[in-house]
């Protein structure tokens, strides 16, 4: 805000003056522009002109040349001439030519002496030499018959023109026809000679000598100032025609007629017969030279006229202009200012820095505040504390109003001053309070949620470890067909029960930011070829082809979590076999990209089955979402939105191609450190060689490069083996070739081949599909010549544990088929139902190994386990549990135990914790 008197009146005076000096200015600056113009196109005129009377000047001193040498030649002609008897004469030894010229009017014996060299003269001079006497006009040298020889300067006229030039040897300038030139010399002395010599120039070749580049126009005028040759450029008028010839002698300048401009000149004598050569520039053709100057200062005083205008008016505009309207309406925006602070929605106040006085306040900070002297708000701690750092500070009223005050310095009145802003933000506060307890509900809501969903897990899981327990132990009695199918039947929902447990607990563990990777070593082949295993008997049962294919290029060992990877591709082979009636399902894995320690690997999983709409791919991956119309439409629809999240976490991409009616590809792509191990496949020999066969060639060509990296010398099959040399070679086919005549050794790869090697009864070793591993270890023990392996269509039976084990649980089901899981494994079992009796048995007895449960009365098995290692006691301890959680894992290890099994338990997993433990590796 601005406060003081305004002299309206005088600063109007002001800004009129200022305006009107503008206006003089402008004008001023453009007189200058025009001035500078002129100047330019002054000296541009002026060197242009310069440069041309320069080159006229050097045309008109070659003219000059070109004349004296012709007059020179016509007086040594004239020397020539010699009188006497011509028999006085001396003989020419130089080709001399004696013209006679004592025919009408000469004297007895008077000839010219032409020698062959100034015949040559001549014709180089490009001229003619003629006699004039009384007969008329004869030719001497130089003759030409396009010449009209009655056209050329009678007699009569030379004997008119003799005697007007004074000197010993007088030539005589003479038009001869139209654009002819011909200089004359009498023979004979005195007033009226009768015979003449006279030198015809060649009209052209003089015009060619006159002519010039940039000298205009020429003309040569005689003695009486008529044009005798002249260019074919504009021509002078008849003003500066007359006006040149009155000019005799050597000019240059300026041609002026009337007070008018009519060229400039260059005037030149050649010979001695009063002959002018005039060059001449029209004022057209200097405006011509002037042509791009004129224009460029054209363009020049156009804008700068415009933008001096612009700038005239803009000054006006943006200076003068406002500066008027302003001092009119100053008094006005005081008053709008002061209504406008009294009527803003907040309150503002100005204080003076120095002593904290109080200069200005509106009426709602009045209202909010008291009076200014009547409240003790105004001494709050906000008055005294305004303008330190930060961005504002808040206080309470004695009203319980809550004020936010912001702050900025600045300057009013001549003085040092803070504005401050007050703001009421007592309902904001509210909003925050509850916007904080409707968060903190939410948060709790979800705790419990989640708590709920593991509680419900982990309650779940026990009882279902009691049904899959006892099924796997069922499995192992004698059993009729009838009884299998059902056993199968009951395994297979329990096991979608399971599945379905797991899929809510990781959606869980999603939702509450508690999924974590476990990073380990293994091997991209091994992990793909198990998971495929798995699922390989159901795609057999529901008739489809199930293949894998392994690219040989990618690493033997790399880094991450195994079985996450195992998880997101055993729901992409689970909904492929179960979205296939027909065709086959293929699982692929090769390496895309290696850059130093780092590969990209991607597993690809096709199928010949339904297929998915373009509209239901957008949406593929959300939670309990299915393909709409599938008639195999089965299950929660949480197993894509796991697997996504999942390889997300990895670092990698899942992507889906599909058509309907023509299948579906779903590809997983995953950056993974290669760890730096050698190949542990089996050993290969190049000889004997290897022969590959099967229906489909991607694995034929699959198995070669993988014999291949073994060290095997491996190719495809072309032709007919019979013909090859059986101890030189063995056979490796694959599932369903055709039949082959071959004596020699083969491999049969079968899906229902065993990973270890076993004996046909036509002495074939038949190994399984989905192994490579096992193709490999069964083509080195052909290679080696190794003893016969015995006949057999099962696998070897797994070798006893031999182990005292106490197993510790609660639950009264689970502790019996634990114990049974446990001597099935050929373990020696005793039992304990809570950590206080198995801490007594323990220090009753001593024990292999102790299984116990962890959620259990009176003392758990963290607690357990801590009170063996205070003891003492090194046994070593599995810990199973139904919270399937990374964390609870790392409980136990941290807890002193050296295994962790999570339920429900089958026998193959506790057999390999166990055997990893007796290892030394922690299960």
């Amino acid at each position: 805000m601005l406060k003081g008197d305004c002299q309206s009146h005088g600063r109007a005076e002001v800004l009129t003056l200022a305006a009107r000096c503008t206006r003089l200015l402008t004008i001023l600056v453009f007189l200058l522009f025009i001035l500078a113009c002129s100047s330019y196109v002054l000296i541009r005129g002026t060197a242009s002109v310069s440069t041309r009377l320069q080159e006229a000047g050097t045309a008109a001193h070659k003219a000059n040349n070109y004349f004296d040498q012709r007059e020179a030649l016509l007086r040594h002609l004239g020397d020539s001439v010699l009188a006497g008897n011509p028999d006085e004469s001396t003989a020419d030894s130089e080709g001399t030519r004696p013209l006679p010229l004592d025919a009408a009017g000469g004297q007895p014996g008077q000839r010219l002496l032409l020698s062959a060299r100034m015949e040559h003269r001549l014709q180089a001079l490009q001229t003619r030499l003629l006699l004039v006497d009384a007969m008329g006009v004869h030719w001497l040298a130089g003759g030409d018959a396009d010449v009209d020889l009655a056209r050329m300067p009678s007699l009569r006229v030379l004997q008119a023109r003799g005697g007007s030039l004074e000197g010993a040897d007088p030539v005589y300038w003479l038009r001869a026809g139209d654009s002819g030139i011909a200089l004359a010399q009498p023979i004979q002395a005195g007033p009226h000679p009768m015979q003449w010599l006279m030198l015809l120039l060649d009209g052209d070749a003089t015009a060619d000598v006159i002519d010039g580049p940039g000298i205009g126009g020429y003309t040569l005028l005689d003695d009486g100032g008529r044009p005798a040759l002249s260019s074919q450029a504009p021509r002078l008028d008849s003003a500066g025609w007359k006006t040149l010839s009155e000019r005799q002698d050597d000019s240059v300048g300026m041609v002026w007629s009337g007070g008018l401009p009519r060229g400039v000149a260059l005037v030149k004598r050649v010979g001695n017969d009063g002959w002018r050569l005039v060059y001449h520039l029209l004022p057209g053709q200097l405006l011509g030279d002037l042509a791009v100057p004129l224009l460029f200062c054209a363009l020049l005083l156009l804008p700068a006229c415009v933008a001096l205008r612009l700038l005239r008016h803009r000054v006006d505009r943006t200076l003068i202009q406002p500066a008027l309207q302003q001092h009119r309406q100053l008094l006005e925006n005081l008053d709008f200012n002061s209504t406008v602070i009294d009527m803003a929605p907040v309150g503002i106040c100005v204080l003076r820095r120095n002593d904290r006085h109080l200069l200005l306040s509106n009426q709602l900070l009045r209202d909010w505040l008291g009076e200014d002297g009547q409240d003790s708000d105004w001494q709050a701690p906000w008055r005294s504390h305004a303008g330190e750092r930060g961005r504002g500070l808040e206080f309470t009223t004695r009203d319980g109003r809550q004020l936010h005050v912001l702050h900025a310095a600045c300057r009013y009145q001549g003085d040092d001053v803070l504005l401050c802003a007050f703001h009421d933000i007592s309902r904001h506060r509210q909003a925050q309070a509850a916007l904080s307890s409707a968060r903190q509900a939410a948060d709790a809501a979800n705790q419990a949620k989640s708590a709920f969903l593991a509680t419900m897990s982990h309650e779940i899981r026990t009882p279902l470890y009691g049904v899959l327990g006892t099924l796997e132990l069922l499995g192992h009695t004698a059993l009729d067909a009838r009884q299998s199918q059902y056993l199968r039947t009951i395994e297979s929902s329990s096991s979608v029960l399971l599945q379905l447990i797991s899929d809510v607990l990781d959606v869980t563990k999603i939702e509450s930011g508690q999924l974590s990777l476990e990073p380990t070593s293994f091997s991209p082949r091994e992990l793909t070829e198990s998971v495929l295993r798995s699922f390989a008997a159901s795609a057999t049962c529901k008739g489809l082809q199930i293949l894998v294919c392994t690219d040989p290029g990618v690493p033997t060992r790399v880094l991450g979590d195994a079985d996450r990877i195992r998880q997101v591709l055993g729901n992409l082979l689970s909904n492929a076999i179960k979205f296939t009636e027909h065709g086959r399902v293929m699982l692929r894995v090769r390496q895309v990209q290696r850059e130093a320690e780092s590969s990209i690997l991607v597993w690809q999983v096709t199928d010949t089955g339904v297929g998915i709409p373009a509209e239901e791919q957008a949406r593929l991956f959300e939670p309990f979402r299915q393909v709409r119309g599938a008639a195999s439409a089965q299950g929660t629809g949480l197993g894509l939105s796991i697997s996504d999240h999942l390889v997300r976490l990895m670092s990698g991409e899942l992507q889906v191609v599909s058509e309907p009616g023509l299948g579906s590809s779903f590809s997983v792509r995953l950056p993974l450190p290669v760890l730096p191990v050698a190949d542990d496949g089996p050993s290969l020999q190049p000889e004997p060689p290897i022969l590959v066969r099967g229906r489909d060639r991607e694995l034929v060509d699959c198995a070669c490069g993988w014999l291949q990296r073994w060290g095997a010398n491996a190719q495809p099959l072309l032709g007919d083996p019979a013909l090859l040399d059986h101890d030189g070679a063995i056979l490796v086919e694959g599932e369903a070739a055709p039949p082959l005549a071959w004596s020699g050794p083969r491999v049969v790869a079968s899906i229902d081949g065993g990973d270890q090697p076993t004996v046909a009864a036509d002495g074939r070793l038949v190994v399984s599909l989905h192994c490579m591993a096992a193709i490999g270890n069964a083509l080195a023990s052909l290679q080696q010549r190794r003893t016969e392996l015995p006949e057999s269509n099962g696998t070897a039976p797994l070798m006893p544990l031999r182990m005292r084990v106490l197993a510790v649980e609660d639950n009264p089901i689970n502790r019996v088929i634990l114990a049974e899981q446990l001597q099935t494994l050929g373990c020696e079992v005793d039992l304990a139902q809570d950590g206080a009796e198995a801490l007594q048995r323990c220090r009753e007895q001593a024990f292999d190994l102790v299984v116990t449960d962890i959620n259990m009365p009176r003392m758990d098995g963290h607690e357990l386990t801590r009170k063996l290692r205070d003891e003492g006691n090194t046994v070593p301890v599995i810990g199973a549990s139904a919270n399937a959680t990374a964390e609870e894992r790392e409980r136990y290890l941290a807890s002193g135990m050296q295994g962790y099994l999570s339920k429900p338990i089958d026998i193959a997993r506790l057999r390999k914790a166990i055997t990893a433990l007796c290892q030394g590796d922690p299960a």
